[in-house]
């Protein structure tokens, strides 16, 4: 799983690099398909800048919340098998390690994954992979516990 974190995580990071480096702010780059766009948008707060005129309260809930996700690593990990929760928790920490590390050295997050729809809402949302690896690990993670419940059930019914 250390090798999937490092994948993801180095992915996130390599991808903010190109786009602070290539796009001006402002500027979108269409992808192919039309739904998603290329853009750079610097977030100070959490999601859609909230608490953005609070970047010290949102540093320090940054680092707990990254140090959470530190401790639920070690809890996760240590247990055997639990794979799907293990993956999760790997795309977490990468989406997590990605985000906090933008934070902290910079005091903002980069984002850069727009969506081209006539909803104006969903139009204002820019994400990035990290953001897309703390959802995807999430649901990874509610599915494993729900597995690992049902196997436990099945098994104390016996």
């Amino acid at each position: 799983m250390l090798v999937i974190f490092a994948i993801l995580l180095g992915a996130d990071v390599m991808i903010k690099r190109w786009v602070e480096d290539e796009l001006n702010q402002g500027e979108e780059r269409k992808l192919p398909g039309g739904g998603l766009v290329l853009r750079k948008v610097y977030n100070r707060g959490f999601l859609l800048n909230l608490f953005d005129e609070r970047p010290k309260a949102v540093r320090g809930m940054s680092v707990f919340a990254g140090a959470g996700v530190l401790a639920w690593d070690f809890l996760t990990f240590a247990k055997k098998r639990s794979y799907v929760k293990k993956l999760g928790m790997a795309l977490v920490s990468a989406g997590a390690a990605s985000n906090l590390f933008d934070r902290l050295a910079k005091g903002k997050v980069v984002d850069y994954i727009g969506f081209k729809t006539k909803t104006k809402f969903l139009g204002r949302i820019t994400a990035n992979l990290g953001d897309i690896y703390l959802v995807c690990g999430g649901v990874l993670v509610m599915a494993g516990e729900m597995f690992s419940v049902v196997l436990h059930r099945d098994k104390t019914k016996k």
